[in-house]
């Protein structure tokens, strides 16, 4: 065999292997815990599991103004659940199910409608509501069991000076009255 046949042999080689090790890496993806046959390894903890459950959102004061009328778009729920499922229609698509807890107390006009909720990093999470036209943005980070971090709002027209709130997220009892 010449040069120029055991360098084509040696690649094909190399080819090989590496499209087995690729598929043997797309296939460790695709195990399930259960499966009798995938590598076992600690346990793998979701990444949402940090940041999953109900919480008391404390929005401070819009700066360096307030929206007057526009408030009720950009003001999330006062309590909220962060659910690990992932959603399954319209904006929901984009993220994890994020949810309003009912309070007894009668309360004004909120951020309702469309909500989800993703996992930037092992300790910040964004919340978003939005129609696709007005909304409000939180970008949070874990610091022990509170999440906080700034309000962010957005709309379709153009606002010519950015505002944010300071905001809070105390964990409760998602069947706290």
């Amino acid at each position: 065999m010449n040069s120029e046949g055991l360098e084509r042999s040696f690649r094909t080689s190399i080819t090989a292997l590496l499209c087995a090790l690729v598929l043997e890496v797309a296939c460790w993806g695709q195990c399930t815990r259960d499966a009798p046959n995938c590598p076992k390894s600690a346990s793998v903890e979701s990444p949402t599991s940090p940041f999953a459950g109900c919480y008391q959102l404390t929005l401070g004061r819009w700066w360096p103004w307030a929206f007057g009328e526009d408030t009720k778009y950009v003001t999330p729920p006062s309590r909220i659940q962060l659910l690990s499922e992932h959603g399954i229609k319209g904006f929901e698509q984009n993220g994890f199910l994020l949810r309003a807890v009912p309070t007894n107390k009668r309360t004004t006009y909120v951020r309702g409608g469309p909500s989800y909720w993703q996992v930037e990093s092992i300790n910040q999470i964004d919340l978003i509501w939005t129609d696709g036209f007005t909304g409000v943005t939180l970008k949070l980070g874990k610091k022990g069991d509170e999440l906080s971090g700034w309000a962010h709002p957005h709309f379709d027209a153009v606002k010519l000076i950015p505002r944010t709130a300071r905001v809070v997220a105390r964990p409760i009892a998602c069947d706290a009255p």
